[in-house]
């Protein structure tokens, strides 16, 4: 008959690798049912793992008074060591933590303060090449560095204050610094000018060697101007300057001062203002550089209002409109001729009805020698009751 703790590995193995193995454990030369706490009480020792049918070691642990605490080691299938590591008496992680490659190569090395990675991470490929490090504080990244296959920089973050000695010329930390970063084929990705942790401006390519993004501190405000490809040729698409603050400069968050973009040529077609978050003034511009919106709110909360007039591409106003925080319109708006004469007027009430809307009151319009051509109130029901001609409005 089988012992017990043999069927229970059985099907822990086939559950986890989809193959059936016999693993059977041993302390001091006798077997161990390591699953059974009864059996472990008291007892201290190393507690060696094999598989049954070519006694590869399968995992090695300390054990202490009955508790796994101590060094541990782990296996593949053929008696390779994959991973040790040291367990404290809650069972988690505690010290140095290391995996290794088939080959025996060392694949990733950290530190770990109760389970908790704690300082410096280092990952390797199976010939021993670095492809990452990191330095975790408080259970947080705050640095880390990731090279391509060719050990050239790939990806960059950098800490406040130095943590390792593979920040200190990439992050400035010995002097301001000019630092390129590469994509895995070796093309130039990126180039950033670091002093003492902190980006003071970076630009960075596309895939085909053409400027994507570039970030810049002008006058303390972070500057970000984002690029496409027209033409063969780098194109500024949109350019985001925000409020100074302590943010990092290719922070994408933050409060913003202005916005604008642009055309296919480079000329301005928006520019947005604002203050406080707040969008105060949107200006918008057709290709051939004439006017063609300029809206501006005022005030706040449920008394803000827009003003927003809207223009023709050469230049002559088409409409001026009044809004309220709804987007409601109130007040005066009015509508234009080509030749600039007024064609229509329309007076909206101030107050919301019992849907939150503004209502439409009265309505005139002129033709576009100037002469008036209807004059009517508007009833509460959408429909008009015209004003006899010559009466005053």
């Amino acid at each position: 008959m089988k012992h017990p703790f043999t069927i229970l590995l059985i099907a822990a193995s086939a559950y986890a690798s989809s193959a059936s193995a016999i693993i059977r454990c041993e302390l001091d030369g006798r077997p161990l049912n390591v699953s059974n706490g009864a059996e472990l009480a008291g007892k201290s020792g190393q507690v060696r793992c094999r598989e049954e049918d070519t006694g590869h070691l399968q995992r090695e642990q300390e054990l202490r008074n009955g508790r796994f605490i101590g060094q541990e080691r782990m296996f593949d299938r053929e008696g390779r060591l994959l991973r040790e590591r040291t367990v404290n008496e809650r069972g988690n992680s505690h010290g140095r933590v290391v995996e290794f490659w088939p080959n025996g190569k060392v694949r990733r090395e950290e530190t770990v303060d109760n389970g908790r990675t704690q300082g410096a991470v280092r990952r390797y490929d199976a010939s021993g090449r670095l492809e990452r490090v990191s330095f975790h504080s408080d259970g947080q990244e705050v640095f880390h560095l990731e090279y391509n296959s060719k050990s050239q920089p790939m990806r960059l973050l950098c800490p406040r204050a130095s943590v390792l000695p593979d920040d200190r010329k990439l992050c400035g930390f010995d002097g301001a610094t000019d630092t390129e970063l590469f994509a895995e084929s070796g093309a130039r990705s990126a180039q950033l000018r670091y002093d003492q942790g902190r980006v003071l401006s970076a630009t960075e390519w596309s895939s085909d060697g053409l400027v994507a993004a570039q970030q810049s501190v002008v006058d303390g405000r972070r500057v970000h101007r984002s690029f496409y490809t027209e033409g063969g040729k780098s194109v500024l698409r949109e350019e985001r300057v925000f409020t100074p603050d302590d943010r990092s400069l290719r922070d994408t968050r933050g409060e913003l001062l202005t916005t604008r973009r642009y055309g296919s040529s480079g000329q301005p077609i928006e520019q947005r203002n604002f203050e406080g978050g707040r969008e105060v003034r949107v200006e918008r511009w057709y290709l051939n550089g004439s006017v063609r919106e300029r809206s501006t709110w005022s005030g706040t909360g449920p008394q803000a209002r827009l003003l927003r007039e809207m223009y023709r591409d050469d230049g002559k106003l088409a409409r001026r409109d009044q809004l309220n925080a709804d987007q409601w319109p109130v007040g005066t708006q009015q509508a234009f001729h080509d030749n600039g004469r007024l064609a229509m007027e329309e007076q909206y009430s101030t107050t919301l009805d019992a849907r939150g809307r503004t209502r439409l009151t009265a309505r005139k319009q002129w033709d576009d020698t100037g002469k008036l051509v209807a004059d009517d109130i508007i009833l509460e029901d959408g429909s008009r009751q015209r004003k006899p001609a010559g009466t005053d409005s």
